[in-house]
């Protein structure tokens, strides 16, 4: 597993996943994109193998957890897009997870 870069160490424990939904889940997000498989390739193709790597592993363990973690992660890291509960949060990150696993493949 590679390490957090320094500039996100006040993000904490899922640095780069919080990261990422904070920088494409802004308030123009679905004005920039389509569609979330629009905004998830911008996502992967922005991005490292190292950041790849880190992005995959803390969706995993995130989707681990209970639905109200899931849930409190998304809803504060996101600017503009919030869930009203935890299964719905975690159907949206669990498709963005097929996907990236997805794009690792290719």
């Amino acid at each position: 597993m590679h390490s957090e870069p320094g500039y996100l160490a006040s993000l904490d424990e899922f640095a780069t996943l919080k990261n990422a939904i904070g920088s494409w889940y802004h308030q123009d997000a679905y004005i920039d994109f389509n569609a979330d498989a629009e905004i998830w390739t911008s996502m992967w193709s922005g991005y490292d193998d190292a950041r790849h790597s880190r992005l995959v592993d803390q969706l995993e363990r995130l989707l681990s957890r209970n639905d109200a973690e899931v849930l409190g992660i998304w809803n504060d890291a996101s600017h503009a897009f919030r869930f009203d509960d935890g299964t719905e949060a975690r159907e949206f990150l669990e498709s963005m997870l097929a996907f990236l696993k997805g794009q690792s493949n290719n």
